[in-house]
Formats: C-alpha cells, structure tokens, sequence
C-alpha cells in the first residue's frame, strides 16, 4: 500500500512537474531530480508504516502523526464534491452503490486492484447497473502526479482507459530508465501531441486541482494510503479481493443475487 507523505513534501510536486515538461536532450536530469524528490519525502513517510503483502498497512504511527488535522465541516464533503476538472467513472451514475478510489499511479497495490479485481468486479456489478465507480487522484510523487494531471488531459471518452494503460503497464514505464519519456509515449498513444503533453504538465490550474482534491481527502476523510476505497461512504483500506467488496455490497442491494 502506497503511504501518504506530509504536506510539505506535496508542496514540492509543483517544480518537480515543472520539470517534467522540458525537451528529451534533459529527461535523464528530470529523473534524476524526480527521484531525489521521492527519496526527500520518501525519509518521511516510509518510517510511518509498513506495507505487508495484503495491502494493510500498520495505522498505529500514521493516526498519530494525522491525530491533529480535523476535518472542516465547511469545506463540504470531497465524497460528494464532484473532480472539478470531470470525474473519471465507470457506470451507471443511478447505480445504488457508487464507489470511490483514491489511488496513486505509481502505487503497486493500486495497480494489482486495477490488474486482477477490478475486471471481475467491472463484470459481475458495474457492467449490470449495480455500482459506480469514481476514480479520484492521490499521487504520492512526481511521476504519479503527472500521470494524474495527463489523465485529466485527455479526452474525456479515453480517461478512464488512460489510467488502466498507466496500471497494467506500470511496471515497464516506472522501472525504465527514463520514466518521463515513457509517461510522454503513452499519452501520445492517447492522442496526446508533444505540445499538449507539455502544455498539460504546465497547467497550474490542473495541477492546483488535483492537489485540491487530495488534501481534502486527507485532511477530511483521513486517506492516508492508497488505495482507499468509500463503498457508499464506508471506508476500506488496501488492495482487497472481490469477496471483501461483496460483503458490503450484499446488505446494499437486498433485491439483488449474487
């Protein structure tokens, strides 16, 4: 499970981005960069849990550490304020249970629910009428934001299938040499030009957005790993098979087998 680093280390999201967009002669300097940027926040957060294979994550020293931030009650509910740069879901949106993921794109444990549940459960409860699902961005360094703020870049019919690219292929392009330069391949696949990937990756108002969203759902909601699911506002942490999911669902949908 991917852990949330603290504010100040989120703050820093806005050069490391800005840095991302830059001509390729300088893409090796950019990773560079974005890794030192991971590994000064990376200090932080990886003393505050472990994350066993199961994808729980050890909440002892992380409640600690976000025992002082209380929610606003007048900030609004971030389950109920809508992306406000569009929401990326999939479903019927008169669906009597939605669902709400904050991941990380660069979050093994989000990749694998992407991977190896999500298909069963887009089959069996999303595919017939019974869940939406909202996809909400929470990134936890540089590489994930960009990805974050280019899925909001592309077209909106092709959204939700750019970040199922981005986890059924996160091994290959955060593990190569230049990661930027294989983020830039794949929007372009996406129908992205160099120029709009660019243009994107230095859109503060998208940026500003999805830091928004992120803050509010870890200051509110508590979100301090990802991913984190609201199953009709109930919380569940990790990457959890589809029997965990059924078992809030059931007492949901009493008219419904299955």
């Amino acid at each position: 499970m991917g852990v949330f680093a603290p504010r100040s280390y989120i703050l820093r999201y806005k050069d490391a981005i800005r840095e991302l967009a830059v001509p390729k002669q300088n893409q090796i300097v950019i990773a560079i960069i974005a890794a030192l940027a991971v590994i000064a926040g990376g200090v932080f957060y990886l003393n505050m849990a472990e994350s066993p294979d199961n994808g729980t994550a050890e909440t002892k020293t992380q409640d600690e550490a976000l025992a002082t931030v209380q929610p606003d009650a007048s900030d609004g509910d971030p389950l109920e304020t809508p992306n406000p740069l569009g929401e990326l879901t999939l479903g019927d949106p008169a669906a009597p249970i939605t669902i709400v993921e904050y991941s990380s794109l660069t979050c093994p444990h989000c990749a694998a629910f992407h991977t190896e549940t999500l298909p069963a459960l887009k089959e069996k409860y999303v595919d017939t009428g019974q869940v939406l699902i909202k996809f909400r961005p929470f990134p936890l360094d540089p590489y994930a934001m960009a990805g974050a703020m280019l899925a909001q870049c592309v077209s909106p019919v092709a959204r939700v299938a750019f970040i199922d690219i981005l986890f059924a292929r996160q091994g290959m392009w955060i593990a190569s040499a230049d990661p930027s330069a294989e983020l830039q391949k794949i929007a372009k696949q996406a129908g992205l030009s160099e120029d709009d990937y660019i243009v994107c990756l230095k859109d503060e108002s998208v940026l500003a957005a999805i830091r928004g969203m992120q803050t509010a759902a870890a200051e509110q909601l508590n979100v301090r790993s990802t991913p984190t699911f609201f199953v009709n506002g109930q919380k569940l942490e990790g990457n959890q098979p589809l029997d965990v999911f059924e078992e809030i669902f059931i007492p949901l949908l009493p008219d419904t087998e299955n």
